[in-house]
């Protein structure tokens, strides 16, 4: 009699991808090495700690990703996998790659980022197929000497290192297009950078540079250099002769002045120059027309050039700590601008011309030397954030109408004016890390109403300024995993201390054009007569058009009552990936308790002793934004989602006191 066979089903299919991943697997299943043709295995997200020798008889496999596991090897059999063209090892114990990697042949994307790794082997570079590297956060000392070698190389990510040198090679990565080699130790970079000609990125940020090479205007395609966080004195003269570069970061250094090439940058959208040296700003600025933010915080300068007003697509203007004694009237052509923060200098007043920046959404002028606002103020009917001073604790300010005898003209003024320096008669030489504290209000409320015949906004037209929702928008580089650890505190940062790279506020209410009585034609007619002669500005307004700016504020509705402020708190999840909060409300849901109908998501219970309590979160507190995204607006599912992405999540949230919304038992994961 003929004997019969039973073939199990699995092994007369073909199967080319397996995905086992957080499987909460302590070794590789032994079923997966029956499938002698297997392309794509992912073990990541388990608890692995060595690799079976059978894995390596999987000839056919492309690509292996093992992140997020406990290895301590990697054996040397990795050899045999020749066809590899995807090798993820982030997230390990390794601490020695072994030689036989120079097999690898067609090996195309290397992951070795988060293992103990102080050196790798030079053989490595034989692998010369290799587009992507990572190497983030190892105990790397040196790069491999022939790293040159790799000509493919399109990215080479090496941050969070102990790199000291950079090998003389790595001029010769012609292809290289991203290169990451912020937070380690370098003190200077290879003089022929700029033989790197096709780079885009270049991060080389928390280092311990004195300057950078001139040949690095011979990267002409360079979009984003960020050299923030070093010893840096003087940027290189030809530094405008990149036509590519839209995003630059020089905060934290010892800059004393820009380039005169400056003005070359035709297509920079953002420069960070803040905490440096500067005591001027050169007035090539104006000719970087593509311009939209600029930050000058906590430098030396007393004045800003005539050409600021020449950046019309300028949308965020900081100037915070500086020794600015007036803003010259061409601010007023600056009409994108949506962010003016000038606070903590010595202003003594504003020009005229402001009312001109009609996108004004935020005006900061607190701790300054201002004895009145001018009356163009009114004219600002987006204005939601008015600052006076550091202890201004609501936004909505009722504003008085007076005269300034010494023009003769009409100004306004408040109980915050006029401003007290707090640190009167004390200079400002040394650092340029500013004392924050510096301008905090001291000496309570002044009234200050030279006419009590002046009528009132409220009594005009019980108009009120208020504050909207805040949101952050963090720098979008460097980009995941290139988080810096310095950013994941747990600590709040309060209003006073650093502004967000852009600062944009959400309405809850609807405001509408028309309710201002004329047009945004008629406003700029009365502008147009805002006019500087002698040097000093003066307007010449006729008392109708003074009845008819008088009239040009539309009345808002009033804010919530309650102290808010505005807090940005990043958590850490803990070992179980759980954060410890709930929250209700939302769109698509009831509003959250107390919350006065507020459609808004709301923090409804912190766990004691969970990572959100820790980090400072409160019962009441409103999501503004769950790491990039917008919680305005939001579904509780848009929130579950935004906060999974990460393991560092940064909410931005508004503060009330008292809290409005009461404990409950719905809980969200």
């Amino acid at each position: 009699m003929p004997a019969f066979f039973c073939l199990p089903m699995a092994c007369q299919r073909q199967v080319d991808s397996i995905d086992r991943s957080q499987s909460n697997l302590q070794a590789i299943p032994s079923d997966i090495f029956r499938f002698r043709k297997l392309e794509d295995l992912n073990l990541t997200m388990n608890n692995i700690k060595e690799l079976d020798h059978r894995l390596f008889s999987l000839r056919h496999l492309r690509i292996l990703d093992v992140s997020d596991n406990e290895l301590a090897v990697l054996p040397a059999e990795i050899g045999n996998l020749t066809q590899l063209i995807e090798l993820n090892l982030n997230r390990n114990s390794i601490a020695k790659l072994p030689d036989t990697m120079q097999n690898c042949k067609l090996l195309t994307t290397l992951n070795l980022s988060s293992n103990p790794f102080t050196r790798l082997p030079e053989t490595i570079c034989e692998c010369s197929s290799i587009t992507i590297l990572s190497l983030n956060e190892t105990s790397l000392t040196l790069l491999p000497s022939n790293i040159g070698s790799l000509t493919n190389l399109r990215v080479l990510e090496a941050r969070d290192n102990l790199l000291r040198t950079i090998p003389l090679s790595i001029v010769e990565l012609r292809k290289l297009e991203e290169l990451d080699l912020g937070q380690n130790e370098l003190e200077a970079l290879p003089a022929e950078i700029g033989k790197l000609t096709s780079l885009r990125e270049f991060y080389v940020d928390i280092n311990s540079l004195t300057s950078l090479p001139d040949s690095i205007s011979g990267c002409r395609m360079l979009d984003q250099l960020d050299v923030s966080e070093n010893q840096i004195i003087r940027l290189p003269e030809n530094l405008g002769r990149m036509p590519n570069l839209t995003d630059l970061n020089i905060s934290i250094n010892e800059i004393i002045e820009l380039p005169s090439s400056f003005g070359e940058l035709k297509r920079l959208q953002m420069l960070k120059a803040d905490r440096n040296s500067l005591h001027n700003l050169t007035s090539e600025i104006g000719k970087c027309q593509s311009l939209t933010e600029l930050y000058l915080g906590q430098n030396f300068l007393t004045d800003l050039p005539d050409t600021i007003g020449d950046l019309r697509q300028l949308t965020t203007l900081n100037v915070d700590c500086n020794n600015l004694s007036d803003i010259p009237d061409t601010i007023g052509n600056c009409k994108s601008l949506t962010v003016l923060s000038l606070r903590q200098n010595i202003l003594t007043e504003l020009p005229m011309t402001i009312g001109k920046c009609e996108n004004l959404t935020v005006l900061d002028v607190a701790s300054n030397k201002l004895p009145h606002l001018p009356f163009t103020v009114k004219v600002l009917y987006k204005l939601q954030a008015l600052w006076l001073s550091e202890n201004q604790t609501q936004s909505i300010l009722k504003l008085s109408e007076t005269r300034d005898d010494r023009k003769g003209i009409k100004v306004v003024t408040c109980y915050l004016l006029p401003q007290v320096d707090a640190i009167d008669g004390e200079g400002r030489s040394g650092s340029a890390q500013h004392n924050t504290d510096r301008g905090a209000f001291l000496g309570g409320p002044k009234v200050h109403f030279h006419d009590q015949a002046d009528t009132t906004f409220e009594e005009n037209k019980e108009a009120e300024i208020h504050l909207g929702n805040f949101e952050r928008h963090n720098t979008p580089h460097p980009k995941t995993p290139k988080h810096k650890k310095g950013s994941i505190d747990g600590h709040m940062l309060p209003h006073e201390i650093d502004q967000p790279r852009q600062l944009s506020l959400v309405s809850n209410h609807r405001t509408s054009t028309s309710s201002f009585g004329e047009s945004s034609n008629s406003i700029n007619r009365d502008l147009a007569d805002i006019r500087a002669q002698n040097g000093v500005r003066e307007a010449t307004l006729s008392p109708e058009r003074e009845e008819r700016m008088a009239t040009s504020l539309s009345s808002l509705s009033n804010l919530a009552a309650g102290t808010q402020n505005m807090h940005t708190i990043r958590i850490q999840k803990d070992d179980t990936g759980k954060l410890g909060l709930s929250f209700a409300g939302g769109t698509s849901n009831d509003p959250a308790p107390n919350s006065n109908g507020d459609s808004g998501l709301f923090v409804t219970k912190v766990t004691p002793g969970s990572a959100a309590y820790r980090c400072g979160l409160r019962e009441g507190d409103k999501l503004i934004r769950a790491n990039d995204v917008n919680m305005i607006n939001a579904s509780q599912d848009n929130a579950m989602e935004a906060i999974k992405k990460r393991e560092t999540v940064e909410l931005v949230v508004l503060r009330r006191s008292p809290s409005p919304v009461s404990r409950t038992s719905v809980s969200r994961p």
